[in-house]
Order: structure tokens, then C-alpha cells, then sequence
């Protein structure tokens, strides 16, 4: 879709990450270590010395990958002088980035800790019962699941730790209530759970069920997925997302000795620690695979009145496998997970983001390298159950073909300035009839622009992935007495009616698979504010849309937030009265994380817990509907 009348060409040249050295000068503040890996547990390549001149080559989850004296490797990002103030650090590559082969605008790097995430990591690596194994990976855990949460942007003020002792099964209770009580609606929560997972006999649910098995180690200590799903009930109810990640497995059936401890090399090449499995058998009857229907968390949660889409769900092995937990590196689907969020996991539907589904398949292949060739284990497989579409930070990811320049052209046509006169307003907001009514046609096909490799991306799939990312709870409705317009001839009209208070935007993806726009608020109206129940009858009549080809489908995105949204940064790329998103990865990434990211919520104020109850405004949270508009001869 685009607007017609005289067309501006804006070329958008995209350099090759290959190619581009993404170093910066930096010094060391304080004497520090260089490790081998982002972790405290990995070994010391040297020591450094205050004042130490280094480059800093990128900024990872608060590490930072240096090069020092013909060395590299990572230290922590406190023990660098940044300077706050400046886009020093702003300017460095994520590693995401680092890597040459994808580019993350947004996410870790640019995108700060916002007070409405929480999260609660849990960690047990020694049990008081000696008949359970112990984990040491599981304080590894505690590291890379840190840097997972701040990735998700969790303030570190609001990240909750439980370690060993600690993580009792009351504790473990009384930890989720503590939560539930600084949680208000519309936040986000992630809960990582690194320890051992077991099965036990329990009668009234007329078999074996799944549990996390807790410090003390036996069967009176143990807390299975219904209850579980129970005392997250009040979590649920308010946070627009719930990411929950077990890094343990709930069976071990095929373990005949739950403490085997392989040591580095003696039996599989691709080890670089001891492995452990991460179950304990409490329960003889319960210990192998039995032929019963899986009861897992979200299974639990939707019987507590949960929405799929609200909850995102990852176990590191299904029900009837054993994970395993590398004494050095931690649970390997914890070590994955990190790497694939942070860096390694790559855009596979071009949608301009990174999702869940996108990450655990990037974590599962590098748990099949590991265990490639093991004479005793298959690879485990993470289970990913819930919102599969999820996107935890916004990634982008550039198609590079070569190291050369690429050169792709967007047309954008402006329309003129129109005669607009200003009608009194009527009883319910929407502007009257202004006595010259412009008609902004619907964008048509854009002039054929030489184009050396065009990127495989399409608006289309760019809102389908911002309309998952919606809270179910919140209900957004749209209707249309015309779902066909005639090209040069219909116009659009919709409504929009939302059960929550809120601000109205709208994004349409055009029928030429490649136009992306935000149609409201636009230049002409910016009254985007509707009240519970009220309806919305769009385009209002001083910017009326039209048809104006190619033939194909529209579509369209209508989100109600519930704090407003700030598309200033969008603003140089214009279509007349209409905001457009370029058309890359970098676009699509830049348009996702200012939709889905308020205002209001980045400001002091939000920060305090009574405020952010009272003030909707504070929340990251919203609605969504979806149209399918066809234009037709």
C-alpha cells in the first residue's frame, strides 16, 4: 500500500555486520579477571590491572567481550568506564551483533530495566536429604538466568533470588506469594527454576504426577504442577506475560543410577564438564515413564482459568526424558536458552523479531551437538508449551548475502497538505464533518525501484507477530461492514471497541506485501484515548482512507494500550499524514518495541509500587484485534 501522488525514494544502504568493526576504546576501572566465558565459574585467561587499555568489542546480559593485549574474552561490564551520561555505550554492538551474521538494534543493548518486570530465580544445588544428588551447575544457573532477566529488561531490584537452604518448599511458597504482592496488572514476570524434578504416587490424581523436587529432599517437599499452577493463580490474573522456565525433568526412567557423574572426556568427546542428570527418583512405582496423559504446568494453569496466550512455558526435557546439568556451565538448557536469547538465535519467519519458538530451536540444536555420539544418553528435548510467539526482547536480524554494501530502495509517496477545516467537536469526541474533506487514497503499488537483493520481509508478518504479543485477558474488538473495497473507489471504515480504557493505534500492512504504516494517530488526529466499552468509529471523517490497489489482502492491527505509546523516533519516515516503518529488520524491530513499550512506564514516577497500582499508564500491556481487508478490481 502506498499513498499516491508525488513519490520519495529513500534508499536505505545496509553494510555488511561482517565487514564493520564494532570495537570502542575503554579502560578498566578496577583490577579484574578475563574469563573464557560470561560466567564467574569459567576459567581465568589472565589478570588485569587497573587503568588496563582495552576494546571493548560488545555488551552481553553485563558482561562485557574485551580483546586486551592479543587476548579476548569477558569481563564484567561494572569494571569498564562507561560513561553513563554519553551514547558511548549505547554504541556498542550486542553480541548479537559481535557474531557478523545478525543485527540487534534493540533488546539488551538499547532498551532499559522498566519497573514493571520482575522476576524469581530459584536455584538448588545441594539437598539436605544425601540420598539426592547434588547439582553444582545449579549456581551457574543463578548467573546465566540473571542475565536472561535483564535481557527481559527486570530491573536488577526486582530480580528475587532462592538459593539451596533457602528454597524449601514453604519457602518456595511464601517466595511466590512475595511476588504475587509487588506484581500489579499489566507487569511482566520470569521465574527460573534450576534444581532437580521428580515423580510421585498421588491417588487423588489417580496416578504419577510431575513435580519440582525442594530443598529438603523428600517425598513431603515437593511441589507438583497443579499446585504450582495454583499459587501462580494470582500472578497470572495481572501480568499481561508469565515466563516460566524448569531446568530439571520430571522423570527418570531411562536412568538406572541418578548420580552418574561423567567426567570431561571419558566417555563423550563433546563434554566439557560432568554431567549429571537433573532428576531424583523419590518414588520406585513413579521412576520410569508410565503410559499416562501428561500433566504439565500450562495443562494445570488453563484449569485454573489461565490463557494459553498469556503464558509462556519451558521445561529442558519432556515428561518421559532426563535433562542434564554440566558442573561447570550449568543446565544445559539454561546455557542454551541464554546463548540463543542474547546472540545466537536467528529470525527464522522474517518477522523483524526473535520468539520463543525461534529460540528453543536454536537451544535444542546446540544440546543435540553436545550429546552427539554419547554411547549411554540421547539429547534431551526442551518442551515449549504456552504463547510459542512470545518475543522477550526485540531482535532484529539483517539479511546479508555478502560482504558487500546492499542497496534496497523504499518508495514512499507524500500526499499534498490538505485544506482541513476544524469542526466543532460532537457529544462523543469524534471531530464533525470538517467542510473540506481530504480522502487519502490507500497506498498503491510502488514504482519499480532498483534493488540489488531484496529483503525477505513483509509487514504482514511483522503485525501478526505484534498481535501475539497482546494480553488475551484484555478484549479488543473490531467490526466492518465491508471486509472487499473497490480499488479507486471504496474507502475503509472499522470500529473499535475495547472492555478496557486505553489508546487506540492502528497499523495496516499493505496489499503489496511490503508497505507497513501507522495510521492512527496520525498528523491530521491524535484524540487516540477511548474509554471502557466506548466505541471508536475509524478512519474519523478528516482523513477517510481509499482503496487504491494493488489487488490482495490488507492487513490490519488495532491495539488498545493501556499507557501511551511514544512513536516520535518513527517520525523521519513519513507517508503524508502517516507514519511508515522501513522496510527491514531493523524497521520491523524498531516499530515492535515502540508498540509494545509505554510511555508513561519508562518514567521515575512508575517506579513506585503504589503508583504503578493506581496508574494504568505504568503498564507495558494491551489488547489487539486483527482485519483482513481485500482490495479487489
Amino acid at each position: 500500500m502506498n499513498h499516491k501522488l508525488s513519490r520519495i525514494i529513500s534508499a536505505i544502504c545496509l553494510a555488511s555486520l561482517a565487514s564493520y568493526s564494532f570495537a570502542q576504546n575503554s579502560s578498566l576501572t578496577r583490577a579484574t579477571e578475563l574469563r573464557s566465558d560470561k560466567l564467574p565459574s569459567s576459567s581465568v585467561i589472565s589478570q588485569l590491572a587497573v587503568g588496563s587499555a582495552v576494546q571493548l568489542m560488545s555488551l552481553e546480559g553485563g558482561w562485557a567481550h574485551i580483546q586486551v593485549d592479543g587476548k579476548s574474552g569477558w569481563v564484567r561490564a561494572s569494571s569498564l568506564a562507561l560513561n553513563a551520561g554519553s551514547s558511548s555505550a549505547s554504541n556498542v554492538s550486542s553480541g548479537r551483533e559481535a557474531r557478523g551474521n545478525v543485527a540487534m538494534t534493540l533488546g539488551v543493548r538499547s532498551l532499559g530495566a522498566r519497573s514493571n518486570r520482575h522476576a524469581l530465580i530459584i536455584g538448588i544445588s545441594k539437598y539436605a536429604s544425601a540420598a539426592v544428588p547434588q547439582l553444582p551447575g545449579a549456581k551457574v544457573d543463578r548467573e546465566s538466568a540473571t542475565q536472561m532477566a535483564q535481557a527481559m529488561q527486570v530491573p536488577v531490584s526486582n530480580i528475587a533470588y532462592l538459593e539451596d537452604d533457602q528454597a524449601t518448599a514453604d519457602g518456595i511458597r511464601k517466595a511466590l506469594a512475595a511476588l504475587s504482592d509487588r506484581v500489579v496488572d499489566g507487569d511482566r514476570v520470569f521465574i527460573h527454576y534450576s534444581g532437580h524434578g521428580t515423580r510421585y504416587k498421588d491417588e487423588a490424581a489417580g496416578g504419577c504426577v510431575e513435580a519440582l523436587l525442594a530443598y529438603e529432599g523428600t517425598t513431603n517437599a515437593v511441589i507438583p504442577n497443579k499446585e504450582m499452577a495454583k499459587l501462580l493463580e494470582p500472578i497470572t490474573n495481572k501480568t499481561d506475560k508469565l515466563f516460566v522456565m524448569y531446568d530439571a525433568c520430571h522423570s527418570g526412567g531411562i536412568v538406572n543410577n541418578a548420580s552418574t557423574v561423567r567426567t570431561r572426556g571419558l566417555l563423550n568427546g563433546n563434554d566439557e564438564g560432568a554431567l549429571r542428570p537433573k532428576f531424583a527418583g523419590i518414588s520406585e512405582e513413579c521412576a520410569k515413564p508410565v503410559n499416562m496423559k501428561t500433566r504439565n504446568l500450562l495443562v494445570e494453569a488453563v484449569a485454573q482459568k489461565a490463557l494459553p496466550q498469556d503464558i509462556v512455558h519451558i521445561s529442558s526435557s519432556r515428561s518421559d526424558e532426563i535433562s542434564f546439568d554440566d558442573e561447570k556451565k550449568g543446565g544445559l538448557a539454561t546455557e542454551f536458552i541464554r546463548d540463543c536469547m542474547l546472540r545466537d538465535a536467528k529470525d527464522l519467519d522474517n518477522s523483524g523479531s526473535i520468539s520463543m519458538d525461534e529460540i528453543k530451536q536454536c537451544a535444542q540444536t546446540k544440546i543435540n551437538d553436545r550429546m552427539k555420539g554419547d554411547p549411554l544418553y540421547k539429547a534431551h528435548n526442551i518442551s515449549l508449551t504456552g504463547n510459542a510467539d512470545f518475543v522477550p526482547a526485540w531482535f532484529s536480524q539483517a539479511a546479508i548475502a555478502s560482504t558487500a554494501p546492499t542497496a534496497v530502495a523504499l518508495a514512499l509517496p507524500t500526499p499534498p497538505a490538505p485544506q482541513v477545516t476544524a469542526g466543532k467537536p460532537s457529544g462523543n469526541g469524534v471531530a464533525a464533518a470538517p467542510v473540506s474533506t481530504p480522502v487519502a487514497a490507500l497506498p498503491a503499488e510502488p514504482t519499480p525501484a532498483p534493488v540489488v537483493a531484496a529483503l525477505p520481509l513483509t509487514g504482514e508478518q511483522a503485525l501478526k507477530r505484534l498481535f501475539e504479543q497482546r494480553d488475551g485477558k484484555r478484549k479488543v474488538t473490531l467490526t466492518t461492514n465491508k471486509t472487499q473495497l473497490k480499488i479507486g473507489q471504496d474507502t475503509l471504515d472499522f470500529s473499535v471497541k475495547s472492555d478496557k480504557a486505553g489508546y487506540v493505534y492502528v497499523a495496516l500492512a499493505g496489499s503489496d506485501n511490503q508497505s507497513l504504516y501507522v495510521l492512527f494517530p496520525n498528523d491530521l488526529d491524535k484524540n487516540n484515548r477511548i474509554e471502557a466499552g466506548q466505541t471508536m468509529a475509524l478512519p474519523r471523517i478528516n482523513w477517510k482512507v481509499r482503496a487504491q490497489g494493488p489487488e490482495g489482502v490488507n492487513q490490519l492491527l488495532v491495539m488498545v494500550t493501556d499507557g501511551p505509546r511514544d512513536l516520535t523516533a518513527l517520525a523521519k519516515n513519513k507517508a503524508g499524514p502517516f507514519t511508515a516503518s522501513l522496510n527491514n529488520a531493523e524497521g520491523r524491530a524498531e516499530l515492535g518495541s515502540l508498540m509494545t513499550n509505554s510511555q508513561t512506564a519508562s518514567t521515575a514516577i512508575c517506579s513506585n509500587i503504589a503508583t504503578r497500582k493506581t496508574n494504568p499508564q505504568c503498564s507495558d500491556a494491551f489488547g489487539a484485534g486483527m482485519l483482513m481487508i481485500n482490495e479487489i478490481k
